[in-house]
Formats: structure tokens, C-alpha cells, sequence
């Protein structure tokens, strides 16, 4: 589709020669004569640009560009106007002209003025809408959960939004630790600014320092050329450090300074820069036995922990299982326009007595998985990973027992055998990590370990 061009000019020679040109170049185009007809053409059809002289009959080129901006502000407005008049038409630029071309001039030259302007109208649309997409993913409503843990995180997320106060964030990974960072962003007053994202532990410490605080041209081997760090690009925004407990003990200074100061120097560097930014923190630790460990300043745990979250891991939570599978099939069926598939009965109970280590970004994944495997059939234990697949079995192998020509039974026994099952389960599916083990089972490392010893099962691990 061809790009619409309003020309607004009482020059009926200018008009029509400009009308001509542009639609030769393939442009549509429309003329009038005065500013009140080319308000009624903007408020009646859908223009790319208008290109309009400063000096016009009815009102003056000034005020129409203000009434064509408070009517549409995506509209590029273009001035024509005399070389006398180039100081009205830097004023024109202030009140929101994209820009100016200088009477008499060539078609070539407003072509070029065009070319630009459409571009950038273009370019900015696509950053609007990208910008939008990632609000989206941010909202209040992505926030899942009707347990009472949940709700308390959201309303704490909610009042806390519009503040400026640096937030702590703790939970396990794969909780939405960044998912809640994201949400007090785009709910506050920097919802415009950047949002800027650091993993600390993806990073060494040198590579941290310079993502952090920016460097020098020669600060180091391989600094060719200055570059500006994570808190500088954050600059009237806000940005996340996730497991902030990561920070190296020296380092940690430095961005106590920020947080005291907001003011920093880069690698390298001897001016101090100043920022205003918002920081939100996130760690899968308990900060303050990281202190008493020596491992985190205590002063900067205190700067850091304003406002506290704490979100709860799934296993805690599992009355929210049921929405989040609801909340995952419809992000994943919209993206093939498909209809939501029926989810049987029993895999509901096989995801509800898993324990999701990974919490809710494993629950994502397994959906992701079920839907890949589905075939438009509906979410059945077949489409479930191998994992879940065998935690059925177990279950059915354990709810099944045949006890009809029982007289008796010694229920310590029954129960230690259904211990062994399930921790033999465990087992093999971390490939006898112990961590993992104690993790999807739900109970304390030193737990596990005490009940492989009682159970003398797996004596290699624990030799």
C-alpha cells in the first residue's frame, strides 16, 4: 500500500506540481488550499505525512500542526516555509514537526525529506509496538496464583510499583523472580525507560565489573574503544540484577556506592558519572546467612532489602497448578491459533503429586512439551515427558496394591517400602545427585541423606 501525503498550500502552482511529482514516485496524495479543509481531511481519512506551509489562510501553519497533534500524534508533519521564516519553523520543530524544507526547493529534496520521515514513522511504530509486547508480558494478570502466598506477592508487587524503593526478590529458580521484576517496572513511573536485565552469576568478575559500570578505551587488553555499562544504559529506568549474591566482595562496594551515592566510575575511568535509576535485585539465597558467612556485606544487604519479596516455590502452591496449566495452554495455543486441548484427569494428579524442582518454569516447559505432543488430541499421560511418565507409574504401582487376601499388615512395613520406591524414583532421575534428590522429594538434603542410610540403599553415593 502506497504511503498517503496531504499537501496543505495556498500556492496553487506549488500544489499542483508537488501533487504530480508524488504521485509519480507512486505516493498518494491529496491538496488543499487553506488549514481548516486539511484538519477536516486529517480528521476524516488516515494520513502518513502532511506536508504544509508555515504561512496559510484560516490558521496559522503553527496552530495547525498543533491541531493535527492533538488529534493524531503519530501523523509527520513536514514545514514548508521562506528562507525568512527559518526561525518559525525551528519553533514548528519544538511544537512536534518532524521537520523542515526551505522554499524554493526541488521534488528530489522533498522526496528525501519523505523517504526519511516515512522511515522513521516506521521505525518508531515497530519500537512502539515491541515496546508494548514486552508491557504485555509484564502485566498484573501474568501473575498467576489464588493461594494465599501468591496474593500477598501481588499485592506487595502492586503497592509497591509506583514507589522508587529498591526491591529484594527471593526465590527459587524458575519461580518468575525476573517475571515480578518486570511487572514493578512497567507498573511505575519509569515505565518509559529502559529496563535493563544483569545475570551476575553468567558473568566473571572482570566481564561483571565492565557490564556493570561500563570501561575506557584501554582500560584493559581487548577495551578498544569506551563503552557505557548496564547502569548507565538504565539511566530514568530501572535495572535488575539477578543473583545479586553473586557480586564479588570488592565489587559489592562499588554498587553500595550507587545505591548510597548514584554515582560511579567506569573501568579505567577517573570522571565520576552521575545516574538516577531504580534497582530491583533478585537471589536464590538466604542474603542474611550469606552475611553471617561473610560472603555479603551486611550494609549493602540493608540497602537492598527496602522491600522484601519472597515467592513461594511451587510445591508450597500447588492450588495454583490448575491455572497455571489453564494460564500456559492458552499462551501456547494462540500462537498457532489452535483450540485449547482437553487436559485428562489423570495427568492433572500426576502434576499435582510432582514436587517441580524447576517450579513454574519447568510446569511452562512439561506444557510445552504435552502440546508438542498432542496431535490436537488433548493432554493425555502419554504427551507428559518421560519423567512424569514413570512418577505414574509409581503411583499407580503404589495405589494398586492388591491387599484383598491380606489379614494383616504391617503398616511400617507398606510404608517403608513405599519410601524406597520413591526415593529409588528420585534416584534416577538425577542420576543419584543428592541435591536434586532432597529437592524433588521435598525434604531437607541432611533428610535424604539419614534415610539412605537407614534404608542401606545406594551405598556407592554415599561412600
Amino acid at each position: 500500500m502506497s504511503s498517503k501525503v496531504l499537501i496543505v498550500d495556498d500556492e496553487k502552482l506549488m500544489r499542483i506540481s508537488l501533487e504530480s511529482q508524488l504521485k509519480k514516485e507512486g505516493y498518494s496524495v491529496k491538496s488543499v488550499d487553506n488549514a481548516l479543509d486539511g484538519l477536516k481531511m486529517v480528521k476524516s481519512e488516515e494520513y502518513d505525512v502532511v506536508v504544509t506551509d508555515l504561512r496559510l489562510s484560516g490558521m496559522s501553519g503553527i496552530d495547525f500542526l498543533k491541531e493535527i497533534k492533538k488529534h493524531n500524534q503519530e501523523i509527520i508533519v513536514v514545514i514548508m516555509t521562506a528562507y525568512g521564516t527559518l526561525e518559525s519553523a525551528v519553533s514548528a520543530i519544538k511544537e512536534g514537526a518532524y521537520d523542515y524544507i526551505a522554499k524554493p526547493f526541488s521534488t528530489d529534496e522533498l522526496i528525501i525529506k519523505l523517504q526519511r520521515a516515512l522511515y522513521y514513522k516506521n521505525t518508531t511504530a515497530e519500537v512502539n509496538r515491541l515496546r508494548k509486547e514486552i508491557q504485555s508480558e509484564f502485566e498484573f494478570s501474568n501473575i498467576i496464583g489464588n493461594s494465599e502466598a501468591m496474593k500477598k506477592v501481588l499485592e506487595t508487587v502492586k503497592s509497591v510499583s509506583d514507589r522508587d524503593a529498591t526491591v529484594l526478590i527471593r526465590g527459587e529458580s524458575g519461580t518468575g523472580k525476573e517475571k515480578i521484576a518486570g511487572a514493578i517496572h512497567y507498573h511505575s513511573i519509569r515505565r518509559n525507560g529502559s529496563f535493563i536485565r544483569v545475570s551476575c552469576a553468567a558473568l566473571n568478575r572482570e566481564i561483571l565489573e565492565s557490564e556493570l559500570f561500563g570501561h575506557e578505551k584501554g582500560a584493559f587488553t581487548g577495551a578498544v574503544k569506551t563503552r557505557r555499562g548496564r547502569f548507565e544504559l538504565a539511566n530514568g529506568g530501572s535495572i535488575f540484577l539477578d543473583d545479586v549474591d553473586d557480586i564479588p566482595l570488592d565489587m559489592q562496594v562499588k554498587l553500595l556506592r550507587v545505591l548510597q551515592e548514584r554515582t560511579f566510575e567506569r573501568v579505567g575511568g577517573e570522571e565520576t558519572l552521575s545516574v538516577d535509576v531504580r534497582i530491583i535485585c533478585a537471589t536464590k539465597k538466604d542474603l542474611l546467612e550469606h552475611v553471617k558467612e561473610g560472603y555479603f556485606r551486611e550494609d549493602l544487604f540493608y540497602r537492598l532489602n527496602v522491600v522484601p519479596i519472597n515467592i513461594p516455590p511451587l510445591r508450597e502452591r500447588k492450588e495454583d497448578i490448575p491455572l497455571l496449566i489453564n494460564y500456559f495452554l492458552k499462551k501456547f495455543v494462540s500462537q498457532y491459533e489452535d483450540a485449547l486441548p482437553d487436559v485428562s484427569q489423570e495427568v492433572i494428579d500426576v502434576l499435582l503429586a510432582y514436587n517441580w524442582p524447576g517450579n513454574v518454569r519447568e510446569l511452562e516447559n512439561v506444557i510445552e512439551h504435552a502440546l508438542a505432543f498432542s496431535k490436537s488430541k488433548g493432554i493425555s499421560i502419554e504427551t507428559l515427558p518421560e519423567y512424569l511418565r514413570r512418577m505414574d507409574n509409581i503411583c499407580t504401582d503404589l495405589l494398586s496394591m492388591d491387599l484383598s487376601d491380606k489379614q494383616e499388615i504391617n503398616l511400617q512395613d507398606a510404608l517403608t517400602e513405599v519410601e524406597k520406591k520413591l526415593i529409588q524414583w528420585a534416584h534416577q532421575k538425577t542420576n543419584g545427585n543428592q541435591v536434586k534428590m532432597a529437592e524433588i522429594l521435598g525434604i531437607p538434603r541432611t533428610t535424604l541423606r539419614n534415610r539412605l542410610i537407614k534404608l542401606q540403599l545406594f551405598e556407592k553415593v554415599l561412600s
